[in-house]
């Protein structure tokens, strides 16, 4: 029984690695097949994760923005390169879910310079985007981050006490610290769960094991610019946030700003973005 436990083992290894970063399961396969040919000649514990970690990271740095680029037609986006416009967390670049057409990167770069002539330091801090490969293939757990064109950026948030910006979301992730609506606002996420979508929450669950809520308050100003940015853009098509962050911030007048799904994530702790 033990060699079909190895192989269930991973199989879900390589399920896993597939899914979070679209080329992990192979280089996990290229690992396994190095570590065995290695352990021949001379047993070695632990070989194989060492096998993963360096692979794939060398992989990731140095074979995968070329290949995505001439391949199709993707971009990673800047990690370290741009102070206006970075990753939430360095993590998502890291399980190359930060590709882009190369038009959006630019719209985005536009956005964030805009962002700095009227609140210094307030940079573009994005998330989920796209994975490098394959119009069409998913980036779970996203409904259409597929094809080049999609990415996620958070809101802007302040330290309760002080009143002092914070760089970033405080939440571990980006996701989950809802700016919800206030009384007399149309309360989408209530709405979505009387019609039975319970699950529309989970990212705050999530996000309240790395950080409490009652330390921040919701930045409306610099959050309120970066949407008029966004939605005042031609380069951009359809937005989602939530009705009634689109009313508080007077956004009334762009069509391309709609509310997701009941069935799709919240949409008051971030903004998806997309190209025409």
């Amino acid at each position: 029984m033990k060699p079909v436990f190895r192989i269930l083992r991973h199989a879900l290894f390589f399920t896993f690695l597939t899914l979070i970063t679209q080329i992990g399961g192979l280089i996990w396969l290229l690992s396994l097949y190095l570590n065995k040919m290695v352990q021949k000649r001379r047993p070695i514990r632990g070989l194989r994760w060492a096998f993963f970690l360096v692979l794939y990271t060398l992989t990731t740095i140095f074979i995968v923005p070329p290949v995505a680029y001439y391949c199709c037609d993707r971009v990673r986006l800047p990690v370290f390169s741009n102070p206006y416009l970075e990753p939430e967390n360095i993590v998502y670049s890291f399980f190359n879910r930060t590709f882009v057409k190369p038009e959006l990167l630019k719209a985005l770069e536009e956005v964030a310079q805009q962002m700095q002539e009227k609140y210094p330091g307030a940079a573009i801090w994005y998330m989920d985007a796209n994975f490098p490969f394959i119009d069409g293939y998913p980036l779970h757990p996203h409904l259409t981050h597929d094809i080049g064109k999609s990415i996620d950026i958070t809101f802007y948030w302040k330290n309760a006490k002080t009143g002092v910006p914070m760089r970033k979301n405080p939440s571990p992730h980006g996701y989950g610290l809802w700016a919800e609506a206030k009384p007399g606002e149309f309360d989408y996420a209530k709405h979505c769960k009387q019609q039975g979508y319970w699950y529309i929450g989970y990212d705050g669950t999530i996000a309240n094991w790395g950080c409490n809520k009652k330390n921040y308050t919701f930045d409306e100003a610099r959050t309120g610019e970066l949407m008029r940015l966004i939605a005042a853009h031609p380069a951009f098509g359809r937005i989602l946030i939530q009705p009634h962050l689109k009313q508080r911030f007077g956004l009334q007048q762009y069509d391309n700003i709609v509310p997701q799904d009941c069935f799709s994530a919240r949409h008051d702790d971030h903004v998806h973005v997309q190209l025409k």
